[in-house]
């Protein structure tokens, strides 16, 4: 399965740090120019949806207590920490995909480690 260009600039991000800036920078102009790209004015994804509660029923927990919040809450902020902006929403609900998954299993496993100590 080949990914799409916002996967592919996604995939850039997160290897700041690994390259050079001029070579994600070169990078990021071959996937924007690409004229095999399909132009999308939507930023959603090919992957399917996350939904929140679907996740942490899948850790057991049950996503209508008031500690979900504070998971929802913050896997906003990491996610606007990683990515420079919050995701995207749907009236008032931010919106995740299956690409988010490892941000959704680390922001887990942050309040797993604070709620141990």
């Amino acid at each position: 399965m080949e990914l799409t260009p916002f996967d592919r600039m996604r995939l850039l991000n997160e290897a700041r740090g690994l390259l050079p800036q001029d070579e994600l920078e070169r990078r990021a102009r071959l996937i924007l120019d690409d004229p095999a790209a399909p132009s999308k004015t939507s930023k959603e994804p090919d992957s399917p949806r996350l939904i929140i509660s679907d996740f942490l029923r899948s850790k057991g927990f049950e996503p209508m207590k008031k500690s979900a919040l504070h998971f929802g809450s913050r896997l906003a902020e990491n996610y606007k920490m990683k990515f420079g902006s919050y995701p995207p929403k749907h009236g008032k609900t931010y919106i995740y995909y299956e690409i988010d998954r490892p941000l959704m299993e680390e922001t887990w496993a942050q309040i797993q480690t604070e709620d141990a100590d």
